[in-house]
């Protein structure tokens, strides 16, 4: 699949419509509105505007403190409560409301004029199949996936999906402006989870097995993952990983290990019961982690701050050569 190139391409300011004002809307205006764009967020509810500016201000503030100052100039940020309005001035959309189908597709259907005008108009969805919501909302052969990853300020890549009939001139649309964001867009077939999350599931699936029979506990399969392989993989990626130790070597363990590893159908049993009891993770102080002992703001802002240090040496050592140097 291709990635980013470098240097950004050059774009021309567009008017830009993101629909939705949670994490990952907020910090997409951000990112397009230091790129020089014209960005417009909406929210239906008029009331949390002044909510809304305020997360959105303190995410332009980190990025100035650790990345400089917006390296596009010209462009504004405006809030919005008039879908209607934003359909008719935009010319490319991201839509990122909750991740539930019915929800995106019931907004979706709702761009007329975007549709007329075949405007480049993008879902952020993690794992939905973008075919079904283009059909569902009248947008196939026009709507494309793209994939921010959590903290959409700061990780790099976006994985760019096209749904079956999307044309090439419109997924190249989508990258580009991707890219002109200081973003990787990395493209990936229409496949359920795409490419990052069938990765991630594929570990806390093996992960859960293993505290669910007894090998080892939750924080040790924490500590084995941050202090072992995960320190390396800035630098060496899986497939980096198996050329380094040699292919033979990674052959023979995987002909000794595939047998003995989880191939659960459903959710693990200690994900389930956690769920049914309530124990629902961070925001409800409890999960696999006891939440109320721990500062869960202060874990978010260690997770930001490592990101940034980590982001900063991997340029400096020109491992982020095919990201654009945007400041994003």
């Amino acid at each position: 699949m291709s990635s980013a190139t470098s240097p950004a391409p050059s774009l021309d300011p567009l008017r830009i419509g993101i629909l939705g004002a949670g994490q990952m809307g907020a910090a997409a205006a951000v990112l397009f509105r230091r790129a020089g764009h014209e960005v417009t967020l909406w929210a239906r509810n008029e009331a949390k505007h002044t909510q809304i500016r305020e997360t959105t201000d303190a995410t332009e503030a980190f990025l100035n403190q650790h990345f400089g100052p917006a390296p596009h100039s010209g462009g504004t940020l405006t809030l919005e409560s008039r879908l209607a309005q934003v359909d008719e001035t935009s010319d490319a959309i991201l839509e990122c409301v909750a991740e539930e189908m019915d929800q995106k597709t019931a907004l979706l259907s709702q761009l007329p004029h975007c549709r007329e005008r075949k405007a480049l108009i993008m879902t952020c969805t993690s794992a939905l199949c973008v075919t079904d919501m283009a059909r569902g909302s009248g947008l196939v052969g026009i709507l494309v996936g793209a994939h921010f990853w959590n903290p959409p300020h700061l990780i790099p890549v976006v994985e760019v999906i096209p749904g079956e009939g999307t044309p090439e001139t419109q997924v190249q649309r989508a990258m580009t402006l991707l890219q002109h964001a200081g973003k990787i867009a990395v493209r990936c077939a229409d496949v359920p989870g795409f490419i990052g999350n069938r990765l991630q599931h594929a570990m806390w699936r093996e992960a859960l097995a293993l505290v669910d029979a007894g090998v080892c506990t939750a924080q040790d399969v924490d500590r084995v993952v941050k202090w072992t392989f995960a320190l390396r993989l800035p630098v060496l990626g899986p497939f980096e990983n198996m050329d380094l130790v040699g292919l033979p070597l990674v052959q023979s363990i995987e002909s000794y290990l595939f047998p003995h590893l989880a191939v659960d159908r459903e959710p693990a049993r200690s994900l389930t019961t956690r769920v049914q009891e309530g124990h629902t993770g961070m925001k409800a102080g409890q999960g696999f982690y006891d939440w109320t002992q721990r500062d869960a703001a202060e874990v978010v802002a260690l997770r930001d701050r490592q990101v940034v240090q980590q982001l900063q040496f991997l340029k400096e050592q020109g491992a982020l050569e095919d990201r654009p140097t945007t400041g994003a």
